[in-house]
């Protein structure tokens, strides 16, 4: 059972939020920079009553969630490194998972992303076994 949860903690929690901020920074530098793309970015909106571009907005935030996924995916590689293979999985990364995996099917389901709501229907099911298991070693 241990050995269950540590792969499917693996896949979901490590490799996943890299692969998938990997692929998100590598459309950021490819298709953001595309002429068509900056010329729509450079329309003004108004934020905090100063206007400016959406570049500045959606630029950042696209940029960090790319990083951010990353991150997440390299401190969960440290977790499973870190825990012994005799113990079992610490059970806050793993709930940690579950509650990005919720966030996940939000943003599907209310932006219309219909990869990230099945693939995030999909995440849950993998880490809610993995939580089950994880739960059953202690």
């Amino acid at each position: 059972m241990k050995k269950t949860s540590r792969i499917l903690f693996a896949i979901v929690a490590c490799i996943m939020p890299i692969f998938i901020g990997a692929l998100h920074t590598f459309v950021h530098f490819t298709d953001l920079v595309k002429p068509d793309v900056q010329d729509y970015l450079l329309k003004e909106f108004v934020y905090s009553g100063t206007a400016q571009p959406l570049w500045n907005a959606w630029g950042i935030m696209s940029f960090m969630m790319g990083m951010s996924f990353i991150i997440i995916g390299m401190l969960n590689v440290s977790v499973l490194n870190r825990t012994p293979k005799t113990n079992s999985l610490p059970l806050l990364p793993v709930l940690s998972m579950v509650l990005y995996q919720l966030c996940v099917i939000y943003v599907g389901s209310v932006f219309n992303g219909v990869f990230q709501f099945y693939g995030g229907i999909f995440g849950l099911l993998l880490i809610t076994i993995c939580l089950f298991t994880t739960l059953k070693n202690d």
